[in-house]
């Protein structure tokens, strides 16, 4: 059995949010956790489709006008997480830590990240794999959860998207992550039938408090 941990951490499932709000949100909990206004927190959200350009995100990796993004009731946003452009939708996980980094790595933190997400995968006989020199999870040689991470004064925020029951149009309409090659996928997918989003969630709670040392507060 898991020895409880001293360090503590606030969970915070805010459903379906937008995503400017989500960055408002996260904006103001890293300046809280600057001030040691509160502990570290994990944001669960869901996002209604969003195509979201990183701080290497350009207009070529969209393969619409915005315009056209925008009448399809698709929401454009810049962000200032790592990365290029990666989209969200209804019946994807995201998941955005706000937490301070006890140990100043910022390659560590995402890999712990991503194996987080791998131990989920794994629970349900997925067999998740990286691929050298490109950020995130693939399985089956698809492309099945995206990472991009900020970092201020060692507190992070953004952080993981999974595709689990979402239906991966948004993604037709960028050049995931920079790489026109990329074929995306999700568990409903590669399992063959939906998965319960709220299952996912705590499987992925119980996995984060593991790898990350945390205890639920």
């Amino acid at each position: 059995m898991r020895q409880q941990s001293a360090r503590k951490l606030e969970i915070l499932h805010t459903g379906r949010m937008d995503y400017a709000a989500s960055a408002s949100l996260q904006q103001e909990l890293v300046e809280q956790r600057l001030a040691g206004v509160i502990l570290d927190r994990l944001l669960i959200v869901e996002h209604p489709a969003t195509v979201t350009l990183g701080r290497r995100g350009q207009e070529t990796d969209l393969l619409f006008p915005e315009t056209h993004l925008q009448q399809h009731n698709i929401a454009v946003h810049q962000s200032n997480r790592g990365g290029q452009a990666t989209a969200h939708e209804p019946g994807q996980l995201v998941v955005y830590p706000i937490l301070e980094l006890q140990e100043r790595d910022l390659h560590l933190y995402s890999q712990r990240l991503l194996e987080t997400v791998s131990i989920v995968l794994r629970q349900y006989g997925l067999d998740p794999h990286l691929k050298e020199g490109q950020p995130g999870l693939w399985v089956a040689g698809r492309k099945i959860a995206s990472i991009g991470v900020a970092v201020r004064k060692w507190v992070t925020s953004h952080g993981i998207a999974l595709n689990v029951n979402n239906d991966l149009s948004t993604f037709e309409m960028i050049v995931p992550c920079g790489h026109a090659d990329e074929t995306m996928t999700s568990m409903v997918e590669q399992l063959g039938h939906p998965v319960e989003l709220v299952e996912v969630e705590a499987k992925f709670l119980a996995a984060f408090l593991d790898v990350f040392d945390y205890s639920e507060l």
